[in-house]
């Protein structure tokens, strides 16, 4: 794992270390967060899904393709393929070359597309 995209988090006695690289996306759920990595793999992590942004934000690397999207998801934009504002569904490509649907409301969408578009340009 990488420095620059090893995210380290302690809380008690314990320490959860999440390569960003490896994850697909975060899914807020209450005051924690699932981890769903590309390979398929998913876990629990006791901390809120603000926590994880705002340690993401102080990651040179990682916050350049980690982004938050409304207020249940944190996605790799590295793995999007396709997003339809129509069905409010964002795809993106696990490891195993299948894919993975999150549904996301269409503001939000449109928003990405044009951060998207705008970084092509």
């Amino acid at each position: 794992m990488s420095r620059e995209t090893n995210l380290c988090l302690s809380v008690h006695d314990e320490l959860y270390l999440i390569d960003l690289n490896r994850v697909l996306y975060l899914q807020a759920d209450d005051h924690y967060t699932d981890v769903y990595y590309t390979s398929g793999a998913h876990f629990l992590v006791p901390f809120g899904l603000i926590k994880i942004e705002d340690r993401i934000a102080t990651m040179p690397e990682a916050k350049l393709y980690m982004l938050r999207l409304g207020r249940k998801y944190i996605v790799n934009t590295k793995h999007i393929f396709r997003i339809n504002t129509t069905k409010e569904l964002l795809y993106m490509t696990n490891d195993d070359g299948s894919s993975t649907s999150l549904h996301v409301s269409k503001p939000v969408l449109r928003g990405l597309m044009e951060l998207i578009q705008s970084k092509e340009d």
